[in-house]
């Protein structure tokens, strides 16, 4: 029986410091309770306000940059590849053709001028040898001349 005393011994003294922990925990609890602790998220609230209209702003520049992606693609012609080239290769051409042309056409008073000079000079000469071969022919073209002359 001393084992059973000693033991009931024990177990109130284990019941009365498990009542004063209980006490303790009581006391903490009532402070807690106590506190004026209130969760603040208004800056929080406002940092997601932010992100929302930065994501509005975000998707409605995205919204009209694809309007105007779709606007141009259904504006835009698809052309082969081959025809671009056979455009540029018609354009290099009628412009060599209009360059060559309008050097061409540059030079014709020149041409005029070359073309002149050498007929007079063919014409002179002609003449000359004319006027060589028959001395009589002179002699009457220099007479008109000199009746020309004082007319």
């Amino acid at each position: 029986m001393a084992k059973l005393d000693e033991i009931a011994e024990l177990l109130t003294e284990e019941i009365n410091g498990f009542e004063k922990s209980i006490g303790r925990l009581e006391k903490v609890h009532e402070d807690l309770q106590n506190l004026p602790l209130r969760p603040d998220t208004s800056e929080l609230n406002a940092l997601l306000k932010e992100y929302g209209n930065n994501q509005k702003t975000n998707i409605e520049e995205q919204q009209r940059l694809m309007r105007k992606i779709l606007y141009k693609v259904e504006r835009s012609i698809l052309l082969p590849s081959w025809a671009i080239k056979l455009f540029w290769g018609l354009l290099v051409t009628v412009l060599l053709v209009l360059g060559f042309s309008i050097h061409q056409v540059s030079r014709i008073s020149k041409k005029e001028e070359a073309a002149y000079i050498k007929g007079q000079d063919d014409a002179i000469e002609h003449y000359g040898t004319f006027f060589e071969d028959s001395p009589e022919a002179k002699e009457l073209y220099q007479k008109w001349l000199e009746g020309k002359g004082k007319k």
